[in-house]
């Protein structure tokens, strides 16, 4: 059976058809992405208040990788701990190092961790799954090492402790389990989260952001700590600061390059200059 692709596949460029056929794709592609948009509140005000953050012993794995990972990471911890995705609230957290856009911090180079919080009934079974991590070579291709498709199964789990019952800045926002979220906070609620905070820590304060998710109350509540902010990197890690000065310059480079070739492509930059054109 043809479908309408092929029926218009020998059409001339620009003929009505193929016009026809462009302007339908966009259409939908232009609804789902805008019912999903929706969906995870994208259109939501951001409400900021105080709390505190219950902190703990913490098993955890530590990835490098643009932070909408931490939905896969997240269900992968959940199901080598036996708790249900619709559970995991209070349980199950991602504790984002490198939420600061100031320090420079590249796209995919961001390092958060994800875990269970507080579970000794679980620390055992978790640890167990060490034995069975293969180890990825350098640049090799993480999926290739995601034994049944799980994602992050060649990340060893670890043990450390957060700072308990610490002060924090808080924020609850819809989380609907897709792709859409991650990216509404990444641009959204965190940086908004971020702007507050900077009112209430110090200047040199690191910023870090813990958030645990539900799909049973489609919720996700996000903390920034106001206290000791510097034990969240877990004595293992250096600070955002530190970090950004060991990444590749040419790779933080080729980022914003890509950037302005994006924005050009969009409309949004000025003409190629001559010299560009070569």
């Amino acid at each position: 059976m043809f479908n309408y692709h092929e029926l218009t596949m020998n059409e001339p460029r620009g003929s009505p058809a193929k016009r026809k056929q462009f302007i339908v794709i966009c259409c939908v592609v232009s609804f789902v992405c805008g019912n999903a948009l929706i969906n995870a509140g994208g259109f939501n005000t951001v409400r900021i208040g105080q709390g505190k953050f219950t902190g703990g012993e913490f098993v955890y794995k530590t990835m490098e990788r643009d932070y909408a990972a931490f939905v896969g990471l997240s269900r992968t911890v959940g199901e080598d701990a036996g708790i249900p995705e619709a559970d995991h609230e209070n349980a199950v957290y991602s504790v984002f190092l490198d939420v600061d856009s100031s320090a420079g911090i590249p796209g995919g180079s961001e390092r958060f961790m994800t875990g269970v919080l507080n579970g000794k009934d679980v620390k055992k079974e978790l640890m167990a799954f060490n034995a069975d991590v293969v180890e990825q070579p350098p640049d090799a291709y993480a999926g290739d090492y995601n034994e049944g498709d799980k994602f992050g199964a060649h990340i060893y789990y670890e043990v450390g402790s957060l700072p308990a019952s610490v002060n924090a800045a808080v924020c609850q926002f819809v989380y609907t389990g897709g792709f859409m979220s991650p990216l509404i906070y990444e641009y959204k609620v965190f940086p908004a989260m971020i702007k507050y905070a900077k009112k209430l820590l110090p200047e040199d304060s690191p910023i870090v952001i813990a958030s645990t998710c539900s799909t049973k109350d489609n919720m996700c509540t996000h903390y920034i700590p106001l206290q000791k902010a510097d034990k969240f990197y877990l004595g293992k890690r250096p600070l955002t600061k530190d970090y950004a000065s060991t990444i590749n310059v040419s790779a933080r480079t080729d980022f914003f390059a890509a950037v302005k070739a994006t924005m050009r492509v969009l409309g949004f930059g000025g003409k190629k200059t001559n010299k560009e054109e070569l």
